[in-house]
């Protein structure tokens, strides 16, 4: 029988890890992605699967496999993984259908908001920020006087930034619910709710890692760059546009806890994770947990900073292969990457390099920006994804000294409003 590996939904930031690691394993690869994105990705980048099958609507596991079928590919896949983030519940639910009368152990990834109440009802002190869901935004409209401001409004079953805002008072609500009408989630479809919650100012972090047979191991710390980004509106929304990353044999514990408490408190015991999460006081605030590598060219920073192949790991873990001993690289350092948006990051950004002979900046995707209204299939890939001019990499001995020349590139750009943060570090 044919080994066969599925991905649903195909990476943003160009990368292909599982891909690259199921071809050595001896996998047959197959990719489920929608036609609209896939004719745009192949303008700028050939994807490696072995099989493209095309469908309407990956975020349906029945669809999936009714167009893998279609496909010709009767031999049922052995390992099944989303791509993307927007995807991952459906690939949890292609791994329930396929395990047959076993499903009862398959794990189906919880969006933002099951995350919270997860973990509000398990630890009633675990800490993050004071949360409501609302099931669109005109019920958020209507609760404008009862939210709590500056507040933050995300979607809960979104990826990449897509649809989230900082409002700064009720009279600015207005403007946001309007954009919030306007946009559609990944492949054209609607969000499923939102989250409103407390805006906290801290230093935001994300870790990486997996977990294997119920123990959990960070790989790596990353501190993130944020930028924020005001329109012609006024409206505030964000990019995250670095990271920074550390190795994380040395995890501090309150760090190690959080990691722990959320894979037992989502009885998530196989896989990749990363966790987004702010720092105030020394003390780690919940965001998210993504049950998936990191996009953004993040399994990259994994690599170069531990010498562990992250994609292997957790390939090899959903493979049900044995694992061999993980070992961090011998010269503890930072690498970092942030990319450039505008063009007078880009000329600091060289500028800096010529002057230090430091730092590189790596070719961009070079994805186009098309003509496509806000109800396009394509419109969230666009505006989140599209128009990253480069991406410059660096490396240190410490992270301070990457974030540094990261802050200095970022906070030289003119100021979107008097008094805004501009960037997070």
């Amino acid at each position: 029988m044919k080994k066969i590996f599925l991905q649903i939904g195909a990476t943003r930031d160009g990368q292909n890890p599982y891909c690259a690691v199921a071809k050595r394993e001896g996998y047959f690869t197959v990719l489920a992605e929608t036609d609209d994105f896939v004719d745009y990705q192949s303008l700028s980048l050939r994807l490696p699967f072995d099989r493209i099958v095309r469908l309407n609507r990956p975020e349906n596991p029945r669809e999936v496999m009714q167009a893998y079928l279609r496909a010709g590919l009767l031999d049922h896949p052995q390992v099944v993984l989303a791509g993307f983030e927007a995807y991952n519940a459906s690939a949890g639910r292609v791994r329930e259908m396929l395990a047959g009368p076993e499903a009862a152990g398959c794990f189906i990834p919880l969006d933002k908001y099951a995350q919270r109440m997860a973990l509000k009802k398990g630890c009633a002190h675990f800490p993050q920020p004071e949360f409501r869901f609302f099931a669109s935004p005109l019920s958020i409209l209507a609760a404008r006087d009862a939210l709590l401001y500056p507040c933050v409004i995300k979607p809960v079953d979104s990826g990449g930034g897509l649809g989230v805002w900082l409002v700064a008072d009720a009279r600015q609500l207005d403007l946001t619910i309007n954009k919030l009408m306007d946009t559609l989630n990944y492949g054209g479809r609607t969000f499923s709710g939102f989250i409103v919650e407390c805006w906290l100012a801290g230093d935001e972090y994300s870790l990486q890692g997996v977990v294997h047979n119920g123990q959990a191991l960070a790989l790596t710390c990353c501190k993130k760059v944020i930028e924020q980004n005001r329109d012609r509106d006024g409206c505030v929304n964000f990019y995250e546009s670095g990271h920074v990353a550390i190795a994380a044999d040395a995890l501090p514990a309150a760090f190690a806890g959080m990691m722990s408490r959320c894979c037992e408190t989502f009885n998530y015991r196989q896989g990749a994770f990363h966790i987004d999460f702010i720092v105030i006081n020394g003390m780690p605030y919940f965001l998210e947990m993504g049950f998936r590598l990191s996009g953004l060219g993040v399994t990259n920073l994994v690599q170069e900073v531990t010498d562990i192949d992250w994609a292997e790991v957790a390939f090899r873990i959903e493979a049900g292969l044995e694992l061999p001993p993980l070992r961090y690289g011998a010269q503890p350092r930072a690498v970092g990457q942030l990319r450039l948006r505008q063009p007078a990051q880009l000329a600091m950004a060289q500028a800096w390099i010529e002057q230090h002979q430091h730092g590189t900046l790596l070719p961009p995707l070079n994805q186009p920006s098309l003509p496509v209204t806000p109800r396009s299939t394509l419109y969230a890939d666009l505006t989140r994804h599209a128009g990253i001019l480069s991406t410059f990499r660096l490396a240190a001995a410490a992270r301070d000294e990457v974030l540094a020349v990261f802050r200095h590139i970022i906070q030289l750009l003119p100021a979107a409003m008097p008094g805004d943060i501009l960037c997070a570090e």
